[in-house]
């Protein structure tokens, strides 16, 4: 194999550092041009219930864990008798309905 001059290192290097900037044109373009779907932000309400359903089910969730839910708050009590999902019981809320 022949040596490879200072030039030939350069272009190379060059080469090899434009690489990813040529992919990324390539899938943005490629993206544009399929039309994916742009959805909007979710509202408050939605992002609420997204954060719920997320904590319902936190794989790292011990008994006796406590979480705040967009339905109040709930203690964990364990895997429910199907051994699959969590089993919650809701946490009345101390404060009188006044000052709520």
């Amino acid at each position: 194999m022949a040596p490879v001059g200072v030039r030939g290192v350069t272009a190379m290097r060059i080469a090899v550092l434009m690489l990813p900037g040529c992919l990324l044109l390539a899938v943005a373009a490629s993206a544009q041009e399929h039309g994916r779907i742009k959805r909007k932000p979710p509202t408050n309400q939605e992002a609420e219930r997204i954060a719920s359903e997320m904590v319902m089910n936190d794989g790292l969730l011990q008994r006796g864990d406590i979480v705040a839910t967009d339905r109040g708050f709930f203690v964990f009590r364990g895997l429910a008798a199907d051994g699959y999902s969590n089993d919650f019981a809701p946490i009345p809320n101390p404060l009188p309905a006044t000052k709520r």
